[in-house]
């Protein structure tokens, strides 16, 4: 979702949105030195909770902060934050599941954690297309309200913005000049940015429910790690 909110709504080039998201990757090097340390103190699966609750702290305060016109390095620091509790988690969870299979089995063990995390990273893909399709299918018709279209040429604006996910917004913004709206163009282009940047807001909602659904998870597999260090003291 952040791609398209960068470009269609922010205005940046690809070169300058890839630097934005870079900043998840600054995070996930950070969080690289300091993996190993937390996991001597806390445990690999109390490492793999902090890193967990700062995902869920990166993309709330995301959230937060996005806006039609939010400078792009104010939405690079939560970034970095969430890159951060993505390396931490990321380090460590693979040992956490393999922690108790045999050695003859760490090889299918491994294979199928990974075949897990690939189809849960297409399945979250795909359940946040569809949140943000279905959102700003609410929220543009209804930023579009206030500019004075009729209820037809803004359906018609609002369906071509849903369709084209978002890419309506930048042709119309370059088309202001010369676009029949005339002088309302870039009123309608600010509605569009604003519907479009609540439908992601709503969207990121959903995305923190399933990090939350994690760390849910993950909490679960804590205390069981704990119990058995109780019954083997």
């Amino acid at each position: 979702m952040l791609p398209l909110y960068l470009t269609n709504v922010l205005g940046l080039d690809i070169m300058q949105s890839g630097l934005v998201l870079a900043a998840m990757a600054v995070g996930a090097f950070i969080s690289g030195a300091s993996a190993r340390h937390l996991a001597a103190r806390f445990g690999a699966p109390g490492t793999v909770l902090i890193g967990l609750g700062l995902e869920v702290v990166g993309v709330a305060v995301l959230g937060l902060l996005m806006g039609p016109s939010t400078s792009a390095w104010l939405i690079a620091l939560p970034l970095v934050v969430y890159g951060v509790g993505l390396g931490l988690a990321s380090a460590q969870l693979t040992g956490t599941v393999l922690r108790d299979v045999p050695v003859a089995a760490s090889g299918q063990a491994s294979a199928t954690q990974s075949t897990v995390r690939q189809i849960g990273s297409a399945l979250g893909t795909a359940f946040a297309g569809a949140a943000l399709s279905v959102f700003m299918g609410l929220t543009l018709p209804a930023a579009l309200s206030g500019t004075g279209l009729d209820s037809a040429h803004a359906d018609q604006l609002a369906e071509a913005t849903r369709q084209s996910a978002g890419g309506m917004i930048p042709h119309l913004r370059e088309q202001a000049p010369q676009h029949p709206l005339g002088p309302e163009t870039q009123h309608v282009v600010d509605a569009l940015a604003t519907g479009f940047t609540h439908a992601t807001q709503w969207a990121l909602v959903i995305a923190t429910g399933f990090i939350v659904l994690g760390f849910i998870g993950a909490l679960q597999v804590r205390r069981s790690a704990r119990r058995e260090e109780k019954a083997a003291a």
